[in-house]
């Protein structure tokens, strides 16, 4: 009786070590199938698809000009004696610039009288004042700047986008806070052959006369405008061959979406067709998804 009842114990012993280590190995296994699935969970970065205002423009710089400008030449030689206007000031029409020394010896002449051709500024000087001057000798240049002029040249695969009378918006450096507006008033029927483009002129009204010919202008040729269309950052879209996608996330899961694109802006691109906005997309990450369906993170809520 006594060995039975030690046979039971170390039976119950036994029993109690197998159900113990059954126990261990079921907890190890439950563990490593945890560490998986969280390892299969991919980081993201994530945005909502939003919609707002994307303007098509060509994008160029040109120079202001005056709406006309004029070299100015003496009618009589001699040696420039007087600048009675100066570079930036007003002129009017007829009005007396500067004023050249014809003196010659044994003979007393009046000084020759340099005239405006237009009324504008006077936007430089060629000669200085001792210097000998012709009729064929221009002295300044005036510019009519009640209206100004930019001239910016356009790639020939651009040129069938502009048109006659399409609006341009402009900043310069002198007032880069400030946005001028104009319009197409011109385009050239030729092309330039070595830069493949073709010289459009926009004009610009100029009333405060705060544009001046030489300014360097940033120009936006605008195309087309498109008003509450959807974006999404460059950094979402997928190239696969000519097709563009996206990754939406939903319920934790990330889903390849075809797209259809619109306008590229610097870092936005216009969505035509297939989400809508709220749509989460991811821009951070995608290139580690490699199916459907695949669990996500997204880190950057």
């Amino acid at each position: 009786m006594a060995m039975t009842k030690k046979r039971k114990i170390f039976f119950t012993i036994v029993g109690l070590v197998v159900i113990l280590f059954i126990f261990l190995i079921a907890k190890r296994a439950f563990t490593n199938q945890e560490k998986v699935q969280e390892a299969s969970i991919i980081p993201v970065e994530a945005t909502k698809a939003k919609r707002q205002t994307v303007v098509d423009a060509l994008y160029l710089t040109g120079d202001i000009k005056g709406q006309n400008e004029a070299r100015v030449f003496p009618k009589v030689p001699g040696r420039l004696m007087d600048k009675i206007k100066d570079v930036g000031d007003s002129v009017a029409k007829n009005e007396t610039l500067a004023l050249v020394d014809r003196d010659e010896p044994a003979l007393k002449y009046a000084p020759g009288e340099i005239t405006s051709p237009l009324t504008g500024v006077i936007t430089q000087y060629f000669v200085d004042i001792g210097e000998y001057v012709s009729p064929a000798t221009p002295v300044c240049e005036v510019a009519e700047i009640s209206n100004v002029k930019i001239i910016v040249y356009v790639p020939e695969n651009d040129l069938p986008r502009v048109k006659l009378g399409q609006s341009v918006r402009f900043t310069t450096d002198a007032y880069p806070q400030r946005t001028f507006w104009g319009k197409v008033s011109k385009i050239s029927q030729s092309l330039n052959t070595s830069s493949r483009s073709s010289e459009v002129e926009i004009m610009a009204g100029n009333s405060d006369l705060k544009l001046k010919p030489g300014m360097f202008a940033r120009v936006d040729m605008i195309i087309n405008t498109h008003p509450a269309t959807i974006v999404v950052p460059r950094k979402a879209i997928k190239e696969f061959g000519v097709e563009n996608y996206v990754y939406v996330v939903k319920d934790n899961k990330a889903y390849r979406q075809k797209v259809t694109t619109g306008v590229t802006l610097e870092d936005l691109v216009q969505i035509t067709s297939g989400i809508s906005d709220n749509d989460v997309v991811i821009t951070m990450g995608w290139n580690n998804i490699t199916a459907d369906g695949e669990a996500v993170e997204i880190t950057n809520k």
